[in-house]
């Protein structure tokens, strides 16, 4: 079984019930972070604890924001420049945070879809070897191998039923990807993000 959580929004409190949950079962997750619900404290915690805390990037969304980019075709013209801006962006946040980030995961961000980029798009041989990437999440290489993935924002109500059924039928490899947000995580955590969904979608309508 392969637990993952990507921390979208920064409701540590949830997060550390989750980390103490994993202690006490000896269960072992990956926590990928944002630059924005950055916690070092508590990754040096998860990585105590035999978890792994990394990156969870966003340069294209970040860069087509910051240059209002709203074509597939513009951005695409400019991604050694989204790629460089990654390396630079990994390299600082590693440093920051003294975590190994070997692995890391695409953020799916509302400005992907904008601009029609997929999570992989970005992660190139060159981006790898200059960052020491061993594998991003979606690798097909990776998800080839899961034989069920389950995910809380799809799932929704149904996330725990089927997550206990997958165990019972004994599936070989199951991963459990959850968001602290979708786990009665306080109001003003989740419409801090709203809100600031919301303004950044505007800008991009201009």
């Amino acid at each position: 079984m392969i637990l993952r959580r990507d921390i979208d929004t920064a409701d540590f409190g949830i997060l550390r019930k989750m980390l103490v949950l994993e202690q006490k079962y000896g269960a072992r997750c990956t926590y990928y972070f944002r630059w924005n619900t950055l916690n070092i404290a508590l990754m040096h915690e998860i990585a105590k604890a035999g978890g792994e805390a990394s990156y969870h990037y966003e340069e294209i969304a970040s860069y087509c924001y910051k240059h209002h980019i709203k074509s597939h075709d513009v951005m695409l013209s400019h991604m050694e420049n989204i790629r460089d801006f990654f390396i630079r962006q990994y390299h600082r946040f590693k440093q920051t945070t003294g975590q190994p980030c070997l692995t890391v995961a695409a953020h799916g961000d509302f400005v992907n879809e904008i601009v029609k980029a997929g999570s992989m798009i970005l992660m190139d041989e060159r981006v790898r070897a200059a960052c020491g990437i061993i594998r991003e999440a979606y690798d097909d290489e990776r998800m080839s191998m899961l034989t069920c993935r389950i995910a809380d924002q799809k799932e929704m109500g149904r996330f725990t039923d089927n997550a206990i059924a997958a165990i019972q039928r004994g599936e070989p490899v199951l991963e459990l990807l959850t968001h602290p947000r979708q786990w009665n995580s306080p109001v003003r955590v989740n419409m801090k993000e709203e809100i600031s969904r919301l303004y950044r979608g505007l800008y991009m309508k201009l």
